[in-house]
Order: C-alpha cells, then sequence, then structure tokens
C-alpha cells in the first residue's frame, strides 16, 4: 500500500515507472525515472551528499550540486537513508573533487530498499544521483549483503560497458 501522503501523485509514476523497468542501466533507457527515486531516497540527506568542487587557474572554487525542494517535507523526517560506503577518486582528475557515495533507503509504501549513487558532479552519468536498484528483505541483517549485490551488479555493468567502449 502506497502512502499518498509521503508521495506526490508525479513521485509515484515515477517510482513505480522505475520499479517497473529494473536497474538504471543506460540501455534500458530509464535514467530520468532513476534520477528522480534517487533524489526522493536522498532528500533528507542531500547536504550530505557528494559535492565535486573545481579550482580554477584563477583561484575561483566552482561547486557543481544543486540542492533540491523536497514536496513533502514530512518525508525529511521519516526517510532514514543509510550510507553504505563512499569512494574517493580525488586522483583521477588534476583539480577536480571525484567522490561517489553509496547509500540504501527504505520507501515506505513500497516496502523496498533502494540503492543509490551519488557523485560528486553530473559527468560519469548526467545526474548527480542515481537509484541502481532495489530489493525486499525479511530483516534488517540482510539490507547491507542485498545492497551489496546490487552494487556488485552495478559495477558489473559499468566495467562492461567500459570494456566494450575500448
Amino acid at each position: 500500500m502506497v502512502l499518498p501522503s509521503l508521495y506526490t501523485r508525479d513521485d509515484q509514476v515515477h517510482i513505480e515507472r522505475w520499479i517497473e523497468q529494473g536497474p538504471a542501466y543506460k540501455e534500458n533507457g530509464n535514467l530520468n525515472d532513476s534520477n528522480r527515486v534517487a533524489e526522493i531516497a536522498l532528500s533528507s540527506v542531500q547536504g550530505r551528499l557528494p559535492q565535486a568542487s573545481l579550482v580554477q587557474e584563477d583561484g575561483n572554487v566552482v561547486i557543481g550540486r544543486k540542492h533540491w525542494d523536497c514536496p513533502v517535507q514530512m518525508r525529511n523526517n521519516l526517510f532514514a537513508p543509510i550510507h553504505i560506503f563512499e569512494i574517493n577518486r580525488n586522483n583521477a582528475h588534476a583539480g577536480l573533487s571525484c567522490i561517489e557515495a553509496y547509500y540504501v533507503t527504505l520507501l515506505p509504501g513500497y516496502n523496498i530498499y533502494v540503492v543509490t549513487i551519488s557523485y560528486g558532479s553530473e559527468d560519469p552519468e548526467g545526474f548527480f544521483d542515481l537509484a541502481i536498484g532495489f530489493f525486499h528483505v525479511d530483516n534488517a541483517e540482510q539490507i547491507i549483503a542485498e545492497a551489496s549485490r546490487v552494487i556488485l551488479s552495478w559495477w558489473q555493468v559499468r566495467y562492461q560497458e567500459l570494456s566494450c567502449s575500448r
């Protein structure tokens, strides 16, 4: 049962379409829905998400991530994204901070846990945040194991994409 007070009708359309289409891979063509689901899941932790900063030659710092409005403020008090880990690729590009963070969040009413990846910039996928998969669990001890399975699947597909592009 979906809790209408937690989701706008537009939110519900994005979530339900994303669930039907499956994980957020480019070939599925659902990265817009994936981004929207990630923003729904992560709205309460926006201030903790990776923030790319670029130091220009003149010393000015350019910050990329913009905060989005949560249309249902109650969500910010009820959703509790769990930070799983992050990867810091600071050495990947000179002068550019490259961090990706992984979270898992329960979407009440849908009774699924959504696994998200957040980047410090839009460069990797065209979005700052993506929902990369979901799962159901019977008890809390399974959350990290299931989230790990989703992340490993994401990495396998990304590796195959990178290998094919060479």
